[in-house]
């Protein structure tokens, strides 16, 4: 019988003392605030082909060879699908510039702010020269080149003469005014610099915007002006005419959406 009482006062005294930890552990606990980054739009080229529920080809101009689709470009027994755009521009005509790539089928809404990352492959030009790669974001659809359109956003990399490096360069175009934001220093230095696989993340609001690369900032702006908050998509690749079949690589686009939510 007191073998019984004594165990039934250990209960006790074990329970209080587990009420007491945890009361004041409760305590020391204060309200944080965590970040949730939601993913609204997500490519990776996975399946091996170019998706044509999510992708829009485009093009302007006239080529010798032109490649838009998907490719393994890891040459090991691991697979690394990337969309390819590839120019050959030997023999066109020599007045005019020769655009393609893809858009998005649909738009993406940036009114409570997004992110918007990507990876731009340059491939390691031999010669790069007058050769771009590009992300846009462009508020209406064409098949054609949407820096004709009225309103849009780009980011660009352009080849610099003798052709192995690259400048970059941001700009806008607001109800058909263009504006240069972002050039580096060029024209003062024309030697560009050297890029390769260039990360990109394009952070964006209803108001202001910024631009990293590689974890970098490039870009930013409290205010970018932009008449709209939605639009599609645009990864593309332009050259001048008489150049080799020359091919750049997109991968990885993912649209997020921040959410903040408080936690007691």
């Amino acid at each position: 019988m007191k073998k019984a009482v004594y165990m039934l006062g250990f209960i006790f005294i074990v329970a209080d003392l587990f009420a007491i930890n945890a009361f004041n552990i409760e305590e020391k606990v204060s309200p944080v605030v965590s970040s949730k980054n939601t993913s609204v739009f997500y490519e990776n080229f996975s399946s091996g082909v170019l998706d044509s529920q999510k992708w829009q080809i485009t093009h302007e101009g006239d080529f010798k060879e032109s490649i838009i689709d998907v490719y393994d470009i890891d040459p090991s027994e691991n697979i690394d699908y990337n969309l390819r755009l590839g120019i050959s521009t030997i023999g066109t005509i020599d007045d005019t510039v020769k655009f393609q790539g893809v858009r998005s089928v649909e738009k993406v809404n940036f009114s409570d702010g997004n992110e918007v990352s990507f990876n731009l492959d340059w491939n390691n030009q031999s010669n790069g020269c007058y050769l771009t790669g590009s992300f846009y974001l462009c508020p209406t659809a064409t098949n054609a080149n949407p820096e004709d359109e009225n309103d849009w956003m780009k980011l660009e990399y352009i080849g610099v003469p003798p052709g192995r490096n690259a400048r970059s360069v941001i700009a806008n175009r607001i109800v058909g005014d263009t504006r240069l934001l972002y050039s580096g220093d060029w024209p003062q230095n024309r030697t560009g610099r050297k890029i390769s696989n260039q990360h990109i993340k394009l952070i964006l609001n209803n108001k202001s915007f910024k631009i990293l690369e590689n974890g970098n900032e490039l870009y930013s702006s409290p205010s970018h002006d932009l008449n709209f908050t939605s639009a599609y998509i645009y990864l593309q690749m332009s050259s001048h005419s008489n150049y080799p079949l020359r091919e750049i690589y997109f991968d990885n686009i993912i649209v997020t959406k921040n959410t903040q939510k408080g936690v007691s």
